[in-house]
């Protein structure tokens, strides 16, 4: 398994005034519960950050961390989160290897496709939360591989159909596959990005504009005056007549913290 995908990643704060998502705090209250003596009782699991989550935060940083005034708040990549997952395996979470993963979106997909993607996601060494996120997006979370848009682009990331011969396919082809079955030219076409992803931003950008993969989020994707900006100008959030990848990809970050809350999340 690549080593910076984690099943334990949370991507947005959490505790008090945090953002609270609901699979953020889930994996918070697990991590909490594991590292926690015995002699105490476990906060439930219950995706809710409340007081007793809030207060088990504070217990970690204070007795834990050492810290002299508690935040109460867990980020990702800060001391407390990276304490939380220290030393612990994804089967003391009761995940097995591919299908147990709880993950954006994995409530609204059936279970042999949340399986494939994992699976293809650790292929491309890619974080599944960040590729099913990018699929919401393309599909209009209906994740159906025969949905099409007005430019002839069918299917999971949209191929076009010049893009459907180069993987030895036709978008007619794509369309007729189940969703699973398509996951596979996912896969070739993400192949040649392999190692190169670490990002939702950068996900995204190899269906976008893969020029922009590994530049920074404020590299100007298309501005004015182009045919490029003409098509994409609705990702032009501020109005300054260019777009960056970080309002190109802006949309599908939405879509990885909607998929991370409550009836979206498993």
């Amino acid at each position: 398994m690549p080593g910076k995908i984690s099943i334990f990643s949370i991507f947005s704060s959490v505790g008090r005034n945090g953002a609270n998502f609901f699979g953020d705090v889930s994996i918070v209250q697990q991590l909490i519960n594991l590292k926690i003596p015995a002699r105490l009782r476990p906060i439930d699991v219950d995706g809710l950050c409340g007081p007793a989550t809030i207060s088990a935060i504070e217990r970690v940083q204070r007795h834990d961390l050492l810290m002299a005034r508690p935040t109460g708040k867990v980020e990702p990549d800060d001391p407390t989160i990276n304490f939380l997952m220290r030393g612990i395996m994804p089967d003391a979470l009761g995940v097995d290897a591919l299908g147990g993963q709880q993950i954006a979106w994995g409530a609204k997909v059936s279970a042999a496709f949340k399986v494939k993607l994992i699976e293809i996601a650790w292929n491309i060494d890619v974080d599944p939360n960040f590729l099913i996120s990018a699929i919401a997006f393309e599909t209009g979370e209906t994740f159906s591989p025969s949905i099409k848009n007005r430019n002839g682009a069918t299917g999971l990331i949209q191929f076009l159909p010049d893009t459907a011969v180069e993987l030895g396919t036709s978008t007619a082809d794509l369309a007729a596959m189940t969703a699973e079955d398509q996951m596979d030219y996912v896969e070739k076409y993400f192949n040649p990005y392999k190692n190169m992803l670490e990002t939702i931003e950068d996900v995204y950008m190899a269906i976008l504009w893969p020029a922009a993969i590994g530049k920074a989020n404020s590299w100007v994707l298309f501005s004015k005056p182009s045919a490029q900006y003409d098509r994409n100008s609705g990702l032009d959030t501020d109005k300054d007549g260019s777009v960056t990848k970080e309002e190109a990809a802006a949309m599908v970050k939405a879509k990885l913290l909607k998929g991370r809350g409550a009836g979206y999340f498993g």
